[in-house]
């Protein structure tokens, strides 16, 4: 365990601007003495136009604080269990808990925040060593009185993996699980991005108010939603929103703070980060179907768990590869045939989400790492899917 104490400081003077994190609390006005000299002689930054003038008024902050007192050691161990119960030969894994007190102060607005989460993550490994994964995160205690599912659900997909397959190369009809469809909507979600969009890498760009993906897509940046992303304000003390990025399809906002909103003449999302506006909480539109019949409408597909090494070739046009893992099955008729191993999705964004078919009803908090930030999503089945070998 480790307790961190910082302060960021943001100082402007015209469009002059200056960032940076003191630790050592107790130089803090020295050092902002040192800072506030400094700002002269820094460039302009063209693109800055102040922060939010605009008194504020925020929701009250949600915190489970029954999650400070569970017995990380315990979960631990009852989600290894899970998974060797489920014929996993070993777990492995990290439990983190974050608890958060947030203040921010600026010529206009003054708030508090506070929240709390725990990150599960566990991978199984079968005798091949071939693995099955779980990262789910939670801002509800509620969600780990059983921690033993979530090892038996890594543990089962470890153990159908079995000895997996070479892949071959085609296109297929996917359903992408929770965590692996995270990564694309976590990845995508940064380069709605005004800052992104401004500097000419995203294929959102020059596509607002035009219908661009399938009409079963919703998404939203939601973090006033409860959730591991839950909080009230943004790094500029903007009081946070639920901003619809995509609805059934039609692209309808981009994630902005109070300086690109002046750009792009319109107002601020409450998504402001020191450098550029940036996602909270990823949450997407259900369907009304399980993921079993998801499964049953598959001919010719596959099943994927888990994505790794997401790297675009093309930001602007959203060309981009990425490497499945922890679990891909090939299925016919609606049933898992055999495991595969060593593919690629290689693909395209718009494509991609334009190929969307439905989603399940079920949807699933996952976080993972820097690959996937918080989100609330269901099991994707996706059309068209262009998959080629990797050496990884």
């Amino acid at each position: 365990a480790w307790l961190e104490s910082s302060l960021n400081v943001f100082l402007s003077k015209g469009k002059k601007v200056f960032f940076t994190t003191i630790k050592q609390l107790d130089k803090a006005e020295e050092l902002l003495e040192k800072y506030v000299k400094m700002i002269e002689n820094l460039p302009e930054n063209k693109d800055f136009y102040g922060i939010n003038p605009e008194k504020q008024s925020y929701q009250k902050s949600k915190i489970d604080k029954e999650l400070l007192n569970l017995d990380l050691e315990w979960i631990a161990r009852e989600a290894i269990n899970g998974a060797v119960e489920k014929g996993a030969q070993r777990a492995a894994g990290v439990i983190y808990r974050d608890y958060v007190k947030r203040k921010i102060a600026t010529n206009y607005n003054y708030a508090e925040d506070e929240m709390a989460n725990v990150d599960v993550v566990i991978r199984a490994f079968n005798e091949y060593k071939n693995a099955g994964q779980e990262a789910i995160t939670t801002a509800n205690s509620e969600d780990l009185e059983d921690p033993r599912e979530i090892g038996q659900r890594a543990g089962t997909v470890a153990t159908l993996g079995g000895n997996p397959k070479d892949g071959k190369e085609g296109k297929f009809k996917v359903l992408f699980h929770p965590l692996a469809f995270g990564s694309l909507v976590s990845y995508s979600l940064n380069l709605a991005s005004a800052f992104m969009i401004d500097s000419g890498m995203s294929f959102f760009a020059d596509k607002l108010g035009e219908k661009v993906f399938s009409d079963k897509f919703t998404l939203y940046d939601d973090s006033t939603f409860f959730g591991s992303g839950h909080r009230i304000f943004d790094e500029e003390a903007t009081a946070t929103r639920k901003t619809v990025l995509v609805e059934k399809g039609v692209v309808k906002n981009y994630l902005h703070s109070y300086s690109t909103a002046q750009k792009f003449n319109t107002h601020t999302t409450g998504n402001a980060g020191i450098i550029m506006p940036i996602p909270w909480q990823a949450v997407m539109e259900r369907g009304n179907k399980s993921y079993e019949e998801l499964l049953s409408q598959i001919d010719k597909g596959l099943f994927i768990v888990n994505l790794w090494y997401t790297r675009f070739q093309d930001y602007r046009n959203g060309d981009f590869s990425t490497i499945p893992r922890d679990g891909i099955f090939y299925v016919e008729n609606g049933e898992i045939k055999e495991s595969w191993k060593s593919i690629r999705v290689s693909e395209n964004m718009v494509h991609l989400f334009s190929n969307i078919l439905d989603m399940s009803k079920e949807r699933i908090w996952v976080k993972w790492w820097d690959e996937v930030i918080p989100s609330y999503l269901p099991y994707v089945l996706v059309e068209d899917v262009n998959i080629t070998r990797s050496t990884l």
